[in-house]
């Protein structure tokens, strides 16, 4: 295949041309579409060498609705799908007329049911987009300007753009659950101190047909694309996506998109006819080595999308190209990475052809890549994949279960607090596929009954933590954000955590609307609103607490380490401390001098409960630098306290059950006339 064969639609002198792969087809029909759709005029491509038809049409067609019909035979069993009956969405299409969100029956029998109606009245029409950077550039001042923030000063937001903003009151209604909302909420983010929101998918999705037929439920998360160019209309037009790049930029906040190149939504060999299955089903599926036809089920979803093919690799790379160096994207999330980095054998290969294309994006956009170091069918990589920051979920589930009161979780928990596997970690307690922290803190089990699968879907590995009251929920919920922001790593966390937003306990909400509430919030809510402020404002000011790399007990110049394990009694962890089966305290100290004897930093003590039966006295070690320790924040107290008590070395403190104490002797003044805080400096050399 030849890569200067161009893919899409593109200027051509006076003319618009199209093309698109599809090598075994025996003809293949552009089909253009009047305004209203009601009219259709179709014009026979034209099949080059290398299996990519073309078409030129007179003028530049900005806004022309189309499509494509393939002709050839048609034999599932044998890999062919050819039927010009179903109408074809354009793989790079940057637009497309409608979402096949919530689709009646009706629709979806012509869409699959019967192989003989047509479908043009119901599937989405492509739309023709001229996408010119220099234009773009003067349209959206802000679009190329990226904030460029370091990996370490980087904290991640993860939202889904339907539920956000559904019923947000300061939003009109007819832009609640769309991209504007995005751009009108940027000084939300501003204030929880978030500078890179993730959204979770965005591109044209379909559901499957049991889902929506069968059980009522809707595709709401998005995780089965049909195209990997466009905005699913749901949510807006390419345009509202790239106001909100440029309006988030504007006030220094990143833009991460969550990829899914595993899978796809035209599932089965007997299900959706939409787009790539009809076009070239080998070229962008992993078929079985066996008899060369049938779909491979790597990810559950009954189909698996290819990365290892040329055809399939290069859509990767172009989508991420296209939404990185066109739309200004920062950053993109990789939905089961794992599963994209098998080979031909489904093995797993860390220097697969995925990670090739990521690490070739990344380098010629400088894009932050991160995603899932595993497969849906069991493979799990985690410290294996070099070329992205891996999300960590044994990170999650020590911090649950040592917070819930487990014994024997020391260990683990300073491994993880500490840095883990990698430094290339991004920190997880709550994401979108689990319980939220106030499900977490308030159930025992999931509840997932308004899924209609009988409460058998979604995981059971939640190690959730049930509380008494509001009070107890608050201090768990406030020491889960504590630790996982203050971890070594980059901290992830869930849009509606910080107002305790409830799916009633489902903790598999992929197929159901759970919007946020924004309305009379409870003093509760309320504290735990202002608390996640805090402590996000805080990682961002003090560089100890933001450095990204595995922490060491290496000895500076001042006599102390750079990071210190100590017991109740304020001395050193020893052996025995680590192997006490019933301990379930862990505190430290952080030495604000660093390797070349200057400071860059206040010195910090760091002190955490996992008992949930009554209170921990410490005896509290000395700084560091000297001085007497005050409270930064205690998260079984307000967070408006504004305790003046200073604590000498020795003094003894009442840490309560379940909860973080951060204390520390500040210096501000001389830290501040060290190197201006670089720390909180965007820099265009940033960490690989």
């Amino acid at each position: 295949m030849s890569q200067n064969s161009f893919q899409g639609v593109r200027k051509k002198d006076g003319n618009t041309e199209f093309s698109v792969y599809s090598p075994r087809a025996e003809k293949l029909e552009l089909c253009l579409f009047s305004d209203d759709e009601k009219h259709e005029t179709r014009v026979e491509m034209q099949k080059d060498e290398n299996g990519f038809w073309h078409a030129e049409v007179n003028g530049h067609l900005e806004g022309q609705k189309y499509g494509y019909r393939s002709y050839g035979r048609y034999d599932p069993d044998n890999g062919l799908f050819f039927n010009p009956a179903k109408l074809l969405v354009d793989p790079y299409a940057f637009e497309l007329t409608r979402s096949l969100h919530n689709l009646s029956n009706q629709e979806k029998e012509t869409l699959l049911g019967n192989n003989e109606l047509d479908s043009a009245s119901v599937a989405p029409k492509s739309v023709i987009r001229f996408l010119d950077k220099e234009q773009l550039a003067k349209d959206y001042p802000f679009l190329y300007r990226k904030p460029e923030l370091e990996w370490r000063n980087t904290h991640i937001y993860e939202l889904h753009v339907g539920n956000f903003s559904a019923r947000h009151p300061d939003i009109p209604e007819t832009e609640r659950g769309k991209l504007s909302a995005v751009a009108q909420t940027v000084n939300y983010f501003k204030a929880l101190s978030y500078n890179q929101i993730e959204l979770m998918p965005l591109t044209p999705t379909m559901a499957d047909w049991q889902l929506e037929q069968e059980r009522g439920l809707s595709d709401q998360w998005g995780y089965n694309p049909i195209n990997h160019h466009a905005i699913d209309p749901r949510y807006g037009t390419i345009y509202d996506f790239l106001a909100v790049v440029n309006e988030l930029h504007a006030n220094g906040i990143e833009v991460s998109l969550d990829m899914v190149f595993n899978h796809t939504g035209e599932f089965g060999k007997d299900a959706f006819l939409l787009s790539y299955k009809g076009l070239a089903p080998e070229a962008y599926y992993r078929v079985s080595p066996e008899d060369g036809r049938s779909f491979v089920n790597t990810t559950g979803c009954k189909n698996g999308f290819n990365p290892n093919s040329e055809q399939g690799s290069r859509l990767i790379r172009d989508s991420l190209m296209f939404f990185s160096d066109v739309c200004g994207v920062d950053a993109f999330r990789f939905d089961l990475a794992g599963d994209c980095s098998l080979d031909e054998r489904l093995q797993f290969n860390p220097n697969s052809r995925f990670m090739q294309v990521v690490k070739e994006v990344e380098q010629a956009t400088g894009a932050k890549m991160s995603g899932e170091p595993w497969s849906a069918v069991g493979g799990y990589f985690l410290g294996q994949m070099s070329g992205l920051h891996e999300w960590n979920d044994k990170h999650e589930k020590t911090l649950k279960k040592f917070i819930r009161g487990e014994h024997g979780q020391i260990g683990g928990l300073a491994y993880h607090l500490a840095g883990s596997e990698t430094r290339r970690k991004v920190n997880i307690f709550t994401k979108h596929d689990g319980a939220t922290q106030y499900d977490w803190a308030t159930y025992s089990e999931k509840n997932n009954y308004d899924n209609n699968e009988n409460n058998q879907d979604g995981t059971n590995d939640n190690h959730y933590s049930p509380s008494a009251n509001d009070e107890q929920r608050l201090t768990k919920t406030k020491s889960a954000h504590a630790l996982n922001t203050l971890a070594r790593g980059v901290p992830l966390s869930l849009s509606g955590d910080e107002l305790w937003h409830s799916q009633n306990g489902n903790n598999n909400g992929y197929a159901r609307s759970f919007p946020l509430q924004w309305e009379h919030f409870t003093p509760a809510q309320r504290e735990r609103y202002l608390f996640e402020r805090k402590v996000n404002a805080f990682r961002l000011e003090h560089p100890v607490f933001s450095n990204i790399e595995n922490a060491s007990s290496a000895v500076m110049p001042n006599g102390k380490p750079e990071w210190e394990w100590i017991n109740t009694g304020g001395e050193p962890m020893q052996q025995n401390d680590w192997d006490f089966p019933y301990n379930r305290f862990l505190g430290y100290v952080l030495n604000g001098q660093d390797k070349d004897g200057k400071r860059f930093d206040d010195d910090f003590l760091v002190l955490a409960s996992g008992n949930p039966d009554g209170r921990i006295d410490v005896r509290l070690p000395p700084a560091p630098n000297g001085g007497e320790w005050s409270v930064v924040f205690d998260t079984a107290l307000p967070t408006s306290n504004k305790e003046s008590v200073k604590y000498h070395a020795g003094a003894v403190y009442a840490l309560q059950p379940q909860s973080v104490v951060v204390m520390t002797v500040r210096r501000k003044a001389e830290r501040q006339n060290q190197r201006g805080m670089p720390h909180l400096i965007p820099n265009k050399r940033r960490e690989r």
